[in-house]
């Protein structure tokens, strides 16, 4: 992808997530990013086809972030799960304010469900692969459920983002994370 189209998804991001999809107007990034409005136009011929490549965009840099994590061959496998669990908060669309996904959700059903599909194949099967590995290396039990690791790791994901707001535990957010993720691969009980 060319540099210019980047910085284009990375500011629309930036400003569609501080101020909403509806209120972010096209010449608004151009004039934040020093480039004219022909040139954005250039790359997207609308607010509508920038939001469609913009939602591309971020599922490709999940899907990136993951085969890097999963490819990492200086990390254990709860060293991995750790740093995937963490990345897929912060990279995950749901970080953006509440108004941008309301608004997202509204004006590109269709986008938004197809994102949706994708994420709910790709993500899984990309999680399982790392769980196959490191149950080949001998660093898994034997007898556990892959289908249920991998359910219960994206459910820890979703519970995190779907209560960013309200989480009570003196915690930060990434304290919170890491706590989760030992809570998964070690469970509460005394060994």
């Amino acid at each position: 992808m060319d540099p210019v189209q980047v910085r284009i998804l990375e500011k629309a991001e930036e400003l569609f997530s501080k101020y909403g999809y509806s209120k972010t107007k096209m010449e608004e990034i151009a004039s934040s990013l020093k480039i004219s409005r022909k040139t954005l136009y250039k790359y997207y011929s609308n607010k509508q086809d920038l939001m469609e490549f913009f939602m591309e965009y971020r599922q490709n840099e999940i899907q990136k972030v993951i085969q890097q994590i999963a490819n990492d061959e200086s990390l254990t496998a709860v060293q991995k799960f750790s740093k995937l669990h963490q990345s897929l908060i912060e990279e995950s669309p749901y970080v953006m304010n509440d108004l941008f996904i309301r608004e997202v959700s509204e004006m590109f059903p269709q986008q938004l469900e197809r994102f949706k599909k994708r994420r709910e194949k790709e993500i899984p099967e990309s999680i399982g692969k790392i769980f196959q590995m490191a149950k080949m290396k001998g660093e898994l039990r034997e007898g556990y459920m892959p289908e249920v690791a991998v359910h219960l790791f994206l459910s820890s994901i979703e519970m995190i983002l779907s209560n960013k707001n309200s989480i009570t535990i003196p915690l930060n957010i990434h304290e919170f994370q890491a706590e989760v993720v030992n809570v998964i691969f070690y469970g509460v009980l005394k060994r």
